[in-house]
């Protein structure tokens, strides 16, 4: 019998496949916080709490392989994870990572924040393309440099043969395209389209993929013109063999349907945006809309109540947008009624709901200028600007009253810890 190698990982050594239909990420509470503060309270199911979204991640990323498990069978598994045979990147600088790390690499692309970010924080609301601020150099470079993360991850994604990841990578490549590319609302509709073929229920085309994680495609507008006036599918036979996450061939089998559906809020959100820069207001209604539809089953939390929030926004603005600030009006209502409902409630984010009724005001205090109500848009955002102050405000009391709570909990342990002196 042969001997087995000395660090070769074996069966019985990885934890065993979660079953399918209940490999569900986040859609489920917790029965106790693992995180602290009080975002993550289930404000409609008291005594339960949101897990911040780390168990979606892990299950679009299939932190475990469990999707790769389920098609290969441990015993084949094992033997490519041995031989080091199994998808991932093998050039460049991240070549000697095993493919595990280079899954938690592409995590950090697509899901770390810089502190530099401009659009830091949960909002997603689309106030217009590349182009349309004033930028300075510095915050140009660094839109730039995102673009360049979200190709990065897309190319990554590709080389570990994650469907959900390309999907998602996609959609950020959508995003960051609408920011970086003046005029780029075709490229990044293109963008937004292919990642929810990823995650529809047909087929798609992995050659297109490819050409999308090419540079030339982020200076490309109308139907992928690359610097040479050539057409990036011009001569290309089309190649839809892989199955979408919504497949049946695939969900249900080796994945669990809430990977796509996790894909396609992501691919609707962002195509609503390319539409938006299109001008194409009534079809990207209809991409929010639909958006807002799969939502309809998610927890009542503040990280999934900002998803909620930002569609309404960007409906809003859409009819802004078209000159029916009327019903633009009663959007950014809604919006800021979910941000009410947060600090009204007693398991409510006090600070999410607030941030929720300052970015709804923004919303209507743009209404107004745009409809030249110049005076009443600067009261609403004289409003805001005083709120946010007294909020801040508070919030640094809250921080220090904090700190110094845990500083009288430590002392309290060393003292209870501490040798007791003999008496004389």
């Amino acid at each position: 019998m042969k001997e087995k190698k000395q660090n070769e990982i074996q069966v019985g050594n990885i934890p065993p496949i979660v079953p399918i239909d209940e490999d569900t990420g986040s859609l489920e509470p917790l029965d106790k916080s693992e995180l602290p503060g009080g975002s993550f309270n289930v404000i409609d199911q008291p005594g339960r709490f949101d897990d911040g979204g780390v168990n979606d991640l892990q299950l679009v990323l299939d932190i475990r392989d469990h999707a790769l498990r389920r098609q290969k069978g441990d015993h084949e598994y094992m033997k490519l994870l041995n031989g080091d045979n199994l998808p991932k990147a093998r050039v460049g600088q991240i070549k000697e990572m095993s493919r595990s790390d280079q899954k938690g690499k592409l995590a950090q692309l697509l899901f770390v924040e810089d502190p530099d970010d401009e659009d830091r924080g949960p909002s997603e609301v689309f106030y217009g393309e590349a182009g349309g601020h004033n930028d300075d150099a510095k915050t140009t470079e660094h839109k730039k440099f995102r673009l360049y993360q979200a190709m990065s991850a897309l190319r990554l994604s590709i080389m570990l043969k994650e469907a959900g990841c390309t999907s998602l990578a996609l959609s950020e490549l959508c995003k960051r395209r609408l920011q970086v590319i003046q005029g780029g609302g075709a490229s990044a509709l293109r963008a937004a389209e292919l990642a929810l073929e990823i995650a529809g229920d047909g087929s798609w085309d992995p050659d297109l993929v490819v050409l999308e994680a090419k540079d030339e495609a982020n200076i490309v507008e109308g139907e992928g013109v690359d610097t040479e006036g050539k057409s990036l599918n011009e001569g290309r036979v089309e190649n839809r063999s892989a199955h979408g996450l919504g497949n049946p061939s695939l969900c249900g089998k080796y994945i669990n349907e809430r990977v796509s559906l996790l894909c396609k809020r992501s691919g609707l959100l962002q195509k609503g945006n390319a539409l938006q820069a299109l001008k194409k207001f009534g079809e990207a209604r209809e991409a929010y809309e639909q958006n807002m539809e799969l939502l309809k089953n998610e927890i009542r939390v503040s990280r999934i109540d900002w998803e909620r929030h930002s569609i309404l926004l960007n409906i809003g603005n859409t009819y802004l947008a078209e000159g029916d600030f009327a019903t633009a009006k009663t959007y950014y209502s809604k919006a800021s009624d979910l941000g009410s409902e947060h600090i009204n409630h007693s398991l409510g984010s006090t600070k999410d709901g607030k941030n929720m009724v300052a970015a709804s005001l923004k919303c209507l205090a743009r209404g107004y200028k745009v409809t030249g109500n110049i005076e009443e848009a600067k009261r609403i955002l004289k409003k805001v600007v005083e709120e946010g102050r007294v909020a801040m405000e508070l919030e640094k009391m809250e921080q220090e009253a904090e700190e110094t709570k845990l500083r009288e909990e430590e002392d309290k342990a060393k003292v209870a810890g501490a040798p007791k002196i003999a008496a004389n």
